[in-house]
């Protein structure tokens, strides 16, 4: 019967494959490399690329507008997240980034999250705001700032006095400033138009050595103060600074009757 049976299936030793004694070969694995990265990091540690985008801008302002400018303010991911439309998850990305970028400060020593803006959080948000004021505040090819007369440290009147410098000036500027500046200490929204100025081109002054040492360049934007031709003068080299320097043919402070702690409006020709 055993031997009929397997008469009558004559494919049955076909279909069951022959029996493989041994260790059971495995299916290789094939492992595809793209030359292409995704777009936005999807580590859950940011970093990767420093770069400042817009939704950063967003954020930061919506903390500052909480009060994370001058202090820590209690802020959860999911709040995040209602407020500019987002999943928690995305919210909770974007402090990270915010973290990682150094554009934050984060406080987890209490039950709930607080941020603040860091100082380089300040300044993506100050230039931000000074594109603004480009857009809405220039008239007629100018910037109006208001500053505080500050006694400066003396190397204004040392730089001024540099033949390199000064032969520069009478070239370019049509005259001989004085040997000193007028220094004005800015704050608050007018911080801004620095950042606005730092970014015009203006009348190069260029750099110099002279006796060993190195003078490094500046440039100049026309301006006048209380009806008075003058120049602003920015290093080039410089850290932003909340200091604004003015050079004219004439003493300023003298001219003008000025003294430490005045205010002052500067026009400047953009």
């Amino acid at each position: 019967m055993e031997r009929k049976e397997a008469d009558e299936d004559p494919d049955h030793q076909e279909r069951a494959g022959p029996r493989v004694h041994g260790p059971r070969k495995r299916t290789p694995v094939i492992i595809l490399y793209y030359d292409t990265a995704p777009e936005e990091p999807l580590s859950e540690t940011p970093g990767m690329n420093n770069t400042t985008k817009p939704y950063h801008i967003d954020t930061l302002k919506h903390i500052a507008l909480l009060g994370g400018v001058n202090a820590y303010v209690a802020l959860s991911s999911k709040e995040l997240g209602r407020a500019l439309g987002l999943s928690q998850q995305s919210a909770s990305q974007r402090i990270l980034e915010l973290l990682a970028g150094d554009l934050i400060q984060r406080d987890l020593a209490v039950r709930k999250q607080r941020v603040r803006l860091s100082a380089k959080g300040l300044e993506v948000l100050r230039r931000e705001y000074a594109d603004y004021r480009r857009i809405f505040e220039l008239r007629e090819g100018g910037l109006r700032v208001r500053g505080t007369v500050a006694s400066g440290l003396g190397e204004g009147a040392f730089y001024m006095k540099q033949r390199g410098y000064k032969e520069q000036f009478r070239r370019k500027l049509g005259f001989e400033p004085y040997e000193g500046t007028l220094n004005l200490r800015v704050d608050g929204v007018d911080l801004s138009a620095l950042d606005m100025i730092r970014d015009e081109e203006g009348i190069l002054i260029e750099g110099f050595s002279d006796g060993g040492r190195t003078f490094g360049g500046a440039k100049c934007l026309q301006a006048s103060v209380a009806g008075v031709d003058c120049h602003v003068i920015l290093p080039l080299r410089t850290h932003h600074t909340d200091m604004v320097e003015l050079i004219a043919r004439a003493h300023l402070r003298s001219k003008l009757g000025l003294a430490d702690g005045d205010e002052v409006e500067v026009h400047i020709r953009l």
